[in-house]
């Protein structure tokens, strides 16, 4: 019997091994038909989510050739699970099959972790070109089906500056996607940061942003470092935002946290300023912690697939603040889709997680 691939998402806890795997043979063929699809227009693929609920994938992750061929050893020693043709194998008609068998309209790509920056300026702004220029050709390539969430230098100041310019005015990708810290742990609400926070709130930015482990990664014995240390990079990252006072001085930016917002929620009471000073709360949280982890956006990607903490999400988060986030190719959109088909929540607020939500932040996707 044909041994199985690992496609358990790197964030994910630890599920049943029947659930963990895809067998070989159905990924296989699967690859197979998008090479053979190669051959398809892509014309073929614009309009066979016509039909259905017609989701909304704001966490869908993409490997553009040129720049997964300089970066793969980066890419697996990242994350040793997965081997290099775990990315190289990754091409548009793999996610367009999995997109209209679930009904996902469209999905607005990412680049993961760990990210285009890795020490060299240079090579950071040649990264982020080539893979926005690639999402914005996807995009053009297969009409609707695809978005971008750009992806910049940081923590390359000058080279995220001219980059955002080039995202939003010439390849009109929609938003900026971020990891959740940088160069040796410096986190999103760093002073380092602010020049070009400031001018993404100037542009009412959207921000993706996915975890990474830049510093403080701990192992644990049978658990990949990034099951652990990538919600809690999260975690880190929306804490520093907030006090730092990063949310009050940028209010124009949208921010969207991956896997429901890490272990922020459980941790929100030992996270709510107990510390501060009357001047410092002021400053800072004026209205209390939670309320500003409540006006930031999270996908489902992996809490979905466990009542546990999705009751904690359902509960802790606006229902009109969760995005569906299916995180392929780490995990299929079948199992989150499946996942979100049985929350217990009304049928508007499915809608809302799966499509509306999104169509609030991103109203060119309406037409």
């Amino acid at each position: 019997m044909t041994p199985p691939i690992p496609f358990v998402e790197k964030q994910a806890t630890s599920f049943p091994a029947e659930k963990r795997l895809v067998s070989r043979r159905k990924v296989l063929g699967i690859l197979s038909a998008v090479g053979a699809g190669v051959a398809l227009s892509p014309g073929s693929f614009a309009q066979n989510a016509a039909a259905g609920p017609r989701i909304i994938d704001t966490h869908h992750h993409i490997f553009p050739p040129k720049f997964t061929a300089r970066n793969l050893k980066r890419m697996t020693d990242d994350s040793p699970t997965f081997p290099g043709s775990f990315y190289q194998n990754w091409t548009p008609h793999y996610s367009l099959d999995q997109m209209d068998q679930q009904g996902v309209a469209t999905a607005v790509a990412s680049i993961t972790s760990p990210g285009i920056w890795f020490g060299d300026n240079e090579e950071g702004r040649k990264n982020a070109r080539d893979c926005n220029d690639y999402g914005a050709k996807l995009a053009q390539d297969f009409p609707g089906r695809f978005g971008m969430w750009g992806a910049i230098p940081l923590p390359d100041t000058e080279g995220s500056l001219s980059e955002i310019e080039y995202i939003y005015d010439t390849l009109k990708l929609d938003g900026i996607g971020l990891l959740t810290s940088y160069d040796n742990g410096k986190l999103l609400g760093h002073p380092n940061f602010s020049p070009v926070l400031e001018e993404l709130n100037r542009r009412k930015a959207v921000i993706f942003v996915h975890p990474t482990i830049s510093c403080c990664g701990m192992p644990v014995r049978h658990v990949n470092r990034v099951q652990i240390d990538f919600p809690t990079d999260t975690t880190r990252t929306i804490t520093d935002l907030i006090y730092s006072g990063s949310l009050l001085r940028f209010p124009n930016i949208r921010w969207i946290f991956s896997h429901g917002g890490g272990t922020v929620l459980m941790l929100t009471p030992r996270l709510a300023g107990g510390g501060l000073t009357p001047e410092e709360r002021a400053a800072t949280i004026p209205n209390g912690f939670e309320h500003e982890l409540q006006k930031l956006y999270y996908d489902i990607a992996s809490v979905a697939l466990s009542p546990i903490p999705m009751a904690a999400v359902l509960k802790g988060i606006p229902k009109d603040h969760l995005l569906f986030g299916s995180d392929i190719p780490f995990f299929t959109i079948e199992r989150i889709a499946t996942a979100v088909n049985k929350f217990d929540v009304p049928g508007s607020d499915l809608r809302m997680i799966q499509r509306e939500n999104a169509l609030q932040l991103l109203p060119r996707l309406k037409t």
